[in-house]
């Protein structure tokens, strides 16, 4: 559900209390509810699945980490977004997720995953095409979280070979994976079982490689190995 959400983790992490907002006409109320006062104190809602959320905690020093690692990483956002273009606005680092490699969240005026399953069914159900909604996806961000392993992984392959197939299946379904635990739909599972399997066969390949090297080696090292010399002793009696 809604709690098992990339952008959920960005607030609990920080002991921030969220309110769970899963029905799509509340996305509709809360456009125009910004705050609410509770025991003589003021609170602002802040929707955390759209993009630059800001949590107030950026000292000096954090901003210039960020800095720094916008710059170790241009390369990696370049790629995403020519690799991802037409299924991103863009894509940009936060060092607010912890667990999660990356999170899809939509733009200033984009449509929440609810409300775009709303709208879409809205539309079938007065006669039109179920092709979703448009100019909804255009607005999606993409975040990666460049402290985790998948991110740096997908770093390395990149300035290793971006033109691989490896590499672009790996960087597209990063994608998926965002969009998925963050609420969207698979739009062609197919393609996404496809991208899987291939991985699968490439981790596949490399672990028999390294079984095959290994056997190699032992048989090199017992062919190294001095002949023992036998003695023979005839008995003739």
């Amino acid at each position: 559900g809604a709690a098992m959400s990339p952008v959920v983790e960005k607030l609990t992490n920080r002991d921030y209390e969220v309110l769970y907002m899963a029905e799509p006409l509340d996305e509709i109320m809360i456009e125009s509810l910004r705050n609410y006062r509770y025991k003589d104190e003021e609170y602002d809602l802040v929707d955390a699945t759209k993009e630059g959320l800001n949590l107030e905690d950026d000292d000096e020093e954090t901003k210039k980490k960020k800095a720094e690692l916008d710059e170790q990483y241009a390369g990696l956002k370049e790629y995403l977004e020519t690799t991802l273009e037409g299924k991103v606005q863009k894509v940009s680092l936060t060092t607010l997720l912890t667990n999660s490699p990356a999170a899809l969240v939509q733009g200033a005026y984009g449509m929440s995953p609810t409300m775009q399953k709303y709208m879409k069914a809205q539309s079938v159900a007065a006669g039109g095409n179920d092709g979703g909604v448009p100019g909804s996806m255009n607005q999606a961000v993409l975040e990666i979280n460049p402290n985790h392993p998948i991110v740096q992984d997908l770093d390395r392959m990149v300035k290793a070979d971006k033109e691989s197939e490896e590499t672009q299946n790996f960087a597209v379904l990063l994608y998926d994976v965002a969009g998925m635990t963050s609420g969207y739909e698979i739009g062609d599972t197919k393609d996404f079982a496809t991208r899987v399997m291939s991985l699968m066969s490439v981790k596949a390949r490399d672990d028999n490689a390294a079984v095959k090297d290994a056997v190699v080696e032992e048989s090199a090292a017992v062919d190294d190995e001095p002949a023992k010399e036998v003695e023979v002793i005839q008995d003739f009696d």
